[in-house]
């Protein structure tokens, strides 16, 4: 399993929110700082939200994401990509993939547009509330299940896919596996984010097949060290 860990910006500085909530941030340092700290612990994936970008709908930094991508670290981006000119800016900013939401609910076709344009370079972010897909920072409803998500975006022609359970998000209360479970299959990749607070929570994602975890809050208030992560998603005997 590969472990993200990550760093969300606001107005330049690393910030997290609870179940976010834009009125609940805590803010902890600087962008490029931190994602030295993940380097030198070891860590050559990183998952970043540009929180400020997702509320205004366009990217907000890209001049940080170049900062941690020259830092040589696998750089996966989102936040306010809600054009196909913000996805081609962050990927010419150093993202490796870029996580895309509400623009691929925003028109019929838009799936296969992007896949056609972007491929693997996009991976769907599906976030999930009482059971259903929200997206445009949450706020947005469906009554699409995930499953019936990753169903269509699959037909698209997409194979990775970031399902966060935002119930969770930011709390520390432990990751649910069986959350999961049923959104697992062949020939695509589940990475998980929510709540993963411990070795165990890891562990568990792992042995059930989920192909990576973003790990947050849980890193930045003592809840498990990057190097326990890393041990946790290499030894899952937990």
């Amino acid at each position: 399993m590969i472990i993200f860990p990550a760093i969300d910006l606001y107005g330049g500085r690393v910030v997290r929110l609870k179940e976010g909530n834009f009125a609940k941030k805590t803010f902890y340092g600087n962008p490029l700082d931190t994602a030295k700290n993940f380097r030198d612990a070891g860590c050559r994936y990183i998952h970043v939200v540009d929180l400020e970008g997702a509320e205004a709908g366009e990217p907000r930094h890209l001049d940080e994401l170049a900062r941690i991508a020259g830092l040589g670290l696998f750089v996966q981006y989102g936040g306010g990509l809600r054009s196909r000119q913000g996805i081609a800016a962050a990927l010419d900013s150093g993202a490796q993939r870029v996580m895309v939401g509400s623009l691929l609910f925003a028109e019929p076709n838009a799936a296969g547009s992007i896949a056609d344009m972007f491929g693997s370079r996009v991976m769907p972010a599906i976030d999930v509330r009482k059971g259903r897909v929200v997206h445009s920072g949450w706020l947005q409803k469906t009554d699409l299940a995930p499953s019936e998500v990753i169903k269509s975006m699959r037909g698209a022609g997409f194979t990775a896919f970031l399902v966060t359970n935002t119930e969770r998000d930011g709390l520390m209360r432990g990751a649910d596996a069986d959350f999961y479970k049923p959104l697992l299959g062949e020939g695509y990749d589940i990475v998980a984010a929510g709540g993963i607070t411990s070795a165990e929570d890891i562990a568990a994602l792992a042995n059930i097949g989920v192909a990576g975890a973003v790990i947050g809050k849980s890193l930045y208030e003592g809840g498990i060290t990057l190097a326990q992560a890393l041990d946790a998603a290499r030894n899952e005997a937990y």
